[in-house]
């Protein structure tokens, strides 16, 4: 059982082995989110090499079927974080995974949903601050690119959603400024969100009387 997880990559060592189209997206993922970056192939994607100009992918060549490479292969699985496999290599892909095990590196291998460790999920951001994932556990890949797209077009345009969303957001921040007891704040938002005035108050958008009835619920908690 995977447990889903959204996770800070900014500075850390993700290795991707393969260089075709799966490798070129998970390289600009990774290294768009402050990721270092290195991809070892025997060839490259344009759009890689460029990658590697403009936010410094690390590309090394190497053909990873010659035996002369595990060396290589092995020094750059021990430096990473989180490998990255993209090649439809049955017995390379053996090898590396049996290589991650040993040094206990996540393994996000995109040939195999049976054999990967990490999954990297379709995603769309609704509202601010807010994002959904979705992964089929590797059954269907477009299932899941159409499952975000029906969320985000859904959400998206859901007026009440956004205004409880604004006024959640507000609620915590106004408890973190005039509760200082974490126990007492989370008794507090738990309160709040399951109270069905301040749900009402939400929906309609009003931030002033959001924060007006959410002050008053400070106060009589404080008498």
């Amino acid at each position: 059982m995977r447990v889903p997880l959204f996770i800070e990559v900014k500075d850390r060592n993700v290795l991707i082995i393969g260089g075709g189209s799966t490798g070129t997206k998970r390289a600009r993922k990774f290294s768009l989110a402050g990721a270092n970056v290195v991809v070892l192939s025997k060839e490259f994607t344009n759009e890689l090499i460029q990658l590697s100009r403009d936010l410094g992918v690390v590309l090394i060549q190497v053909d990873l079927s010659v035996p002369d490479s595990l060396p290589v292969l092995e020094t750059w699985i021990r430096w990473s974080d989180m490998v990255v496999y993209t090649i439809p290599d049955n017995m390379l892909a053996s090898i590396v995974r049996l290589l991650c095990k040993r040094h206990r590196k996540f393994l996000n291998d995109a040939t195999s949903a049976e054999h990967t460790e990490v999954v990297v999920p379709f995603e769309a951001k609704i509202l601010d601050s807010v994002r959904v994932a979705v992964t089929t556990e590797g059954r269907s890949s477009t299932l899941s690119r159409i499952l975000v797209r029906k969320i985000e077009s859904m959400l998206s345009t859901d007026l009440e959603l956004k205004n409880l969303a604004n006024a959640l957001f507000t609620m915590k921040r106004i408890l973190k400024e005039n509760v200082k007891d974490y126990k007492t704040r989370m008794r507090l938002y738990e309160e709040l969100s399951n109270d069905s005035k301040f749900i009402e108050l939400a929906v309609k958008g009003n931030i002033d009387e959001v924060t007006r009835y959410v002050m008053s619920k400070i106060s009589k908690h404080s008498c």
